[in-house]
C-alpha cells in the first residue's frame, strides 16, 4: 500500500550538504532571507524551522508543530517558502512538489493556502511602498543583533528603524505559475486526517477530504490604488519594487477575473480608484525606459481596461480616465486629492 504522505520519501539530493563549496554560499544568502521573514513577522521558531529547509532540505514535524501559532500566514515553511527556498530550479521538478505539498495530509490548510497570501503581500503591497519594510532597531538588536550593522537605516522621521528588503530575487511571476497553474480554480480539495480536521469532513478516513477557498483573499477594484501608489513611488532599483506582480499577464488576468462584473465603488472607496485610474492612464511613457517594470505594466493594464468587458458603472469611470475627465491635485505626491468637478454625476 502506498503511503499517504506525499512527502514522506522526500528527496533532499538537491541539497549538496557534503559540498563546502555549495553549503558556503548557501550559508552566505540566509541572512538576508532570515531578515525578510523577520519584518514579516515570522517568530524566531518558525525561522528556524525555514532555515533547517534552506540548508540541509530538512522539513517541519507537522504533527508537533500541529497546535502551534496556528493563525498566522507565516508560521514556519508555508507553500511559497517550500518552492522559493528549493536549490532546485527545474519547474517540472517543482510542479511535482508543488502537489506533493498540497496533498501532505497533516500540513495545515494555512501552511499551503498561507503561501498564497504572502505571494501577494510580497509582489502587491510591499512592492508598491519600494519593495521594503521598516523595522525597529531596538527590537531587531534583540532578534537579530548581526544584522543591525548590515542593514541600512531608515529616512526620517524613521532614524529608529532599519530598512529590509522584501522581495522573492525576481521570482514572483514564476512562483506564481507554479502556485495557480490554473486561474480558474477557485476551491482546492486539501486532504483531511484526525490531525487537521477543519470544520466539515464527517469522517476520518484517508479518503477524506475538505473542499477550502484556494485564496482567503478576492482581488477588488480598489487595487488600482495600490498600482497607482507603485506608480507614483519614485522609481528605484529594489528587487521587490521591480518585480511587481501585476506587470505579469497571467496575475493581472487573475486580478481581472475577480474584478470583471465589480459594479463601479460609491462613497470614501470611489476617490481612490479614480485617482487609480487617473495614474494609469496619465503616467509619461514617454519619459520612461521600454524595459522598464512600469512601462510593462502601463502599456498591458491600459490595454485590459479599455478593451476588456467591464460593469458598466465601471467601464463609465474607465472612459472619464481615458479621455482625461479626472482632474487630481498633486497626483504623485504621497497625498493625491481628487478634484471635486472629477466626481462623476
Amino acid at each position: 500500500m502506498s503511503s499517504l504522505n506525499p512527502l514522506e520519501n522526500f528527496d533532499t539530493s538537491h541539497w549538496k550538504t557534503d559540498d563546502k563549496s555549495w553549503m558556503k554560499e548557501r550559508e552566505k544568502q540566509w541572512p538576508e532571507i532570515e531578515q525578510m521573514l523577520y519584518a514579516l513577522e515570522m517568530t524566531k521558531k518558525g525561522r528556524g524551522i525555514v532555515k533547517r529547509y534552506f540548508l540541509k532540505g530538512s522539513l517541519p514535524h507537522w504533527k508537533k508543530l500541529h497546535d502551534w501559532d496556528r493563525d498566522s500566514t507565516v508560521r514556519h515553511l508555508n507553500l511559497l517558502l517550500f518552492l522559493y527556498l528549493h536549490p532546485c530550479q527545474d519547474e517540472t521538478v517543482l510542479r511535482s512538489l508543488r502537489d506533493q505539498f498540497m496533498e501532505h495530509p497533516q500540513a495545515l490548510p494555512g501552511d499551503r493556502l498561507g503561501g498564497f497570501t504572502l505571494l501577494f503581500s510580497i509582489g502587491q503591497s510591499h512592492a508598491s511602498s519600494g519593495g521594503t519594510r521598516l523595522v525597529s532597531t531596538s527590537e531587531l538588536e534583540k532578534e537579530l543583533p548581526l544584522a543591525v550593522s548590515q542593514l541600512p537605516d531608515a529616512p526620517a522621521p524613521y532614524a529608529h528603524c532599519k530598512i529590509v528588503d522584501i522581495h522573492t530575487n525576481g521570482h514572483n511571476e514564476r512562483l506564481f505559475n507554479l502556485m495557480l497553474p490554473d486561474l480558474s480554480q477557485d476551491t482546492v480539495q486539501l486532504p483531511v486526517t484526525r490531525d487537521t480536521y477543519v470544520s466539515r469532513a464527517p469522517r476520518y478516513f484517508p479518503w477524506d477530504h475538505e473542499e477550502l477557498p484556494l485564496r482567503a483573499f478576492r482581488f477588488a477594484l480598489y487595487d488600482l490604488w495600490t498600482m497607482g501608489q507603485w506608480l507614483a513611488f519614485p522609481a528605484i532599483s529594489s528587487k521587490g519594487y521591480n518585480d511587481m506582480i501585476f506587470q505579469y499577464e497571467r496575475p493581472l488576468d487573475l486580478w481581472y477575473q475577480d474584478v470583471a462584473k465589480s459594479a463601479a465603488p460609491e462613497g470614501k472607496w470611489l476617490e481612490p480608484v479614480l485617482i487609480g485610474l487617473y495614474r494609469i492612464f496619465q503616467f509619461d511613457l514617454d519619459n520612461e525606459p521600454d524595459e522598464s517594470p512600469r512601462t510593462r505594466f502601463v502599456r498591458r493594464m491600459r490595454a485590459l481596461l479599455t478593451e476588456r468587458q467591464f460593469s458598466e458603472s465601471f467601464q463609465a469611470l474607465v472612459k472619464l480616465a481615458k479621455n482625461d475627465g479626472i482632474a487630481v491635485r498633486n497626483p504623485w505626491s504621497d497625498e493625491p486629492k481628487l478634484r471635486s468637478r472629477s466626481l462623476p454625476r
